[in-house]
């Protein structure tokens, strides 16, 4: 299909609707390069079937622009690297607009500053980023595992300390691009010249679906360009975990390290194999009915896309976004393939539209106002009962991302690790470990159920989040290096999506586990890990029934769209981006934990994820009930659907 047919498509669809006909910019620049985008796709020297080349990335600043190097600060304690790109004129006491530039998947900020310094030079504030794990950025506690046991206790929130670890790198992980996305737009909030109400964000290839989450989740963002990505609305719901990637997963659990993939492309690196199932948690094209009109999208595919299937998915999007009243545009680069997006015409007929995108809905201060919304509030615990006869415990550890996880596992009377019984993970509550939920794993095994309570990482006898507190620069062709460093290590942070993070974990460690049934695993949850029940089944088919005690189901009264964070929020979120790690005082660390959990809750929404659900998760709510008869429900509900 031409791409004159393609626009005529788009063109009608928007002709239905107002508000979305405003969203059209000037697509005359591909006129104006019709020469030589035709000349790119013949042009043997301007080819680019397996990536792009060094040569590509060469740029030159206009007069005037300047550079500065940052860094700033993801997950309380990650430093990532910056650079800012200053139109000419820039003042500190201006109100610019500004835009986060995102790499695509295993490259670098080298290889797209050349589109920050363009955007630059159309008077905007540019920042390319590098993401955590990559180029000069740090890598973050998932990356960092101890080759000693972690020390530190629950007695202090946060521990300075020299340690042996391996350090990893290049861990393609799309929910840790997201959160790098996010801080680097709190960054801009907070820098002297920048407009915090004018913030916009670009990202290409996997940078370019990146871009579409972050904007369902961040109503900060007013402005979003997609280059060469395919977020094609789909359906909400949980992924299954591939076949041949749950012995990984097992094996990874269990030691620490499982299998590697070539990275490929521009930046030739080794990768997770298990990042290909990880990063389909982050989905944009399940996500396009979260962003609000408020925020504008420009999409541009390349027509013969090599690795997204063309332009369908964008024009789809497009149309999906503007029938919902956002607006929105996709504009196709004809002829091209992927990475011809960033060289020669594609590179100048691209960045041209993005910057038009920018200048247009970035050119004055937004005038909604941030929404008040209410917090998720922890609920009480379960009240643990008395010791169960004839269940046997053992302590277990699992790896959890890098981080060295504590559970104590309860077999059933009688449990042979030939057979295939049904198992369970007990999550705690807000707050609290593994020994509160103890006593209840030991009923469950009472009646024949497998059942494993699980301390959250930072929490009880599990590690903590692990930061490094060396100003050290990575070589990331070393994807794996071992040293003696000076390192943070953090703990009691009440941080839902880890914890989350942590049950599926568990869920794995049991799929490995002798004499349990791959296919018959449950989770319990209690107050805030009642929700958390919520979110696991939601994000993953594996749990097959679930109990939710007195659960925390934030997001009822709410609709399901980016979060809009009051202004004491906002200020939380520009201080713990420019602020840096946790301070090594007790009282200092225990109130950004404080902060950190404010701001979580917030955004942690269980109840608008029920329709994710699959049926084939059974789910149980108890909302009053404590005691033996709350475990009783639960043993019935889990032995039933198990």
């Amino acid at each position: 299909m031409s791409i004159s047919r393609l626009l005529v498509v788009l063109t009608s669809c928007l002709v239905m609707v107002a508000s979305p006909l405003e969203a059209q910019i000037s697509t005359a620049v591909i006129d104006q390069h019709k020469a030589a985008l035709e000349r790119q796709t013949t042009d043997p020297d301007q080819k680019r079937d397996g990536g792009t080349q060094p040569r590509d990335w060469e740029y030159q600043l206009a007069d005037g622009v300047r550079t500065r190097q940052v860094t700033f600060y993801v997950d309380g304690g990650v430093p990532l690297y910056g650079k800012l790109f200053l139109p000419k004129g820039f003042t500190a006491t201006g109100k610019y607009s500004a835009v986060v530039v995102g790499h695509g998947i295993n490259a670098l900020s080298i290889g797209i500053e050349k589109f920050a310094s363009r955007f630059a030079e159309r008077g905007l504030v540019a920042m390319a980023i590098d993401y955590q794990s990559y180029g000069f950025s740090g890598s973050g506690s998932d990356d960092l595992r101890l080759l000693d046991p972690d020390p530190t206790t629950d007695a202090a929130a946060v521990t300075e300390a020299e340690r042996r670890l391996i350090v990893k790198r290049t861990n393609l992980n799309n929910v840790h691009e997201v959160a790098d996305f996010r801080a680097a737009v709190s960054f801009l909030q907070g820098e002297p010249g920048v407009d915090p109400d004018r913030i916009g964000i670009w990202g290409s290839s996997n940078g370019g679906a990146i871009v579409m989450a972050v904007a369902a989740l961040d109503a900060r963002v007013k402005a979003v360009v997609s280059q060469v990505s395919a977020p094609r609305p789909a359906a909400r719901g949980p992924v299954a975990v591939a076949a041949n990637l749950l012995q990984d997963a097992i094996v990874r659990v269990r030691t620490g390290q499982g299998g590697e993939v070539d990275g490929g492309f521009s930046f030739r690196s080794k990768i997770d194999a298990w990042s290909n199932q990880r990063n389909r948690d982050v989905r944009p094209g399940t996500t396009l009915d979260q962003i609000r009109p408020t925020t504008a999208v420009l999409l541009i595919p390349a027509e013969k896309d090599e690795l997204t299937g063309g332009a369908a998915g964008a024009i789809e999007a497009a149309k999906f976004l503007s029938g919902r009243g956002v607006p929105s545009q996709a504009v196709v680069l004809p002829g091209l393939m992927h990475f011809q997006a960033y060289s020669y015409a594609g590179f100048e007929v691209g960045s041209s539209l993005a910057a038009d995108w920018f200048v247009k809905y970035l050119a004055s201060p937004s005038t909604v106002p941030p929404s008040a919304h209410p917090v998720a509030t922890p609920a009480p615990a379960v009240v643990p009962t008395a010791p169960v006869a004839g269940a046997a415990g053992k302590d277990v550890r699992f790896f959890s991302e890098a981080v060295s996880i504590h559970g104590r596992l309860f077999y059933p009377p009688g449990f042979s690790t030939t057979g295939a019984a049904p198992a369970v993970v007990l999550a705690p509550g807000w707050g609290e470990t593994a020994a509160a939920t103890e006593k209840v794993a030991a009923q469950f095994a009472a009646k024949g159920i497998v059942a494993l309570a699980i301390d959250y990482r930072g929490w009880g006898k599990s590690g903590g989040f692990i930061y490094l507190a060396d100003n050290t620069r990575w070589d990331d062709r070393l994807r794996f290096s071992q040293h003696t460093s000076n390192v943070r290590i953090r703990r009691k942070r009440l941080l839902p999506e880890a914890q989350v993070i942590d049950i599926r974990n568990a869920i794995t460690f049991l799929q490995g586990e002798p004499g349990v049934d791959a296919a018959r695993i449950g989770v319990w949850g209690t107050g805030v890990s009642g929700g958390h029940v919520v979110a696991t089944a939601a994000a993953d088919a594996r749990v097959k029934a679930g109990v939710a005690v007195a659960p925390v189901m934030a997001g009822k009264d709410m609709p399901r769209q980016s979060f809009s964070p009051t202004a004491t929020e906002r200020a939380d979120l520009v201080r713990l981006a420019r602020s840096g790690p946790a301070p090594a005082t007790a009282a200092a660390a225990t109130a950004m934990n404080a902060d950190e959990a404010r701001l979580a809750l917030a955004q942690y929404l269980p109840f608008t994820l029920l329709d994710q659900i699959p049926k084939s998760s059974a789910l149980l709510f108890i909302t009053e009930e404590r005691g033996d008869a709350a475990v009783d429900a639960a043993v019935q509900w889990f032995l039933k659907n198990l």
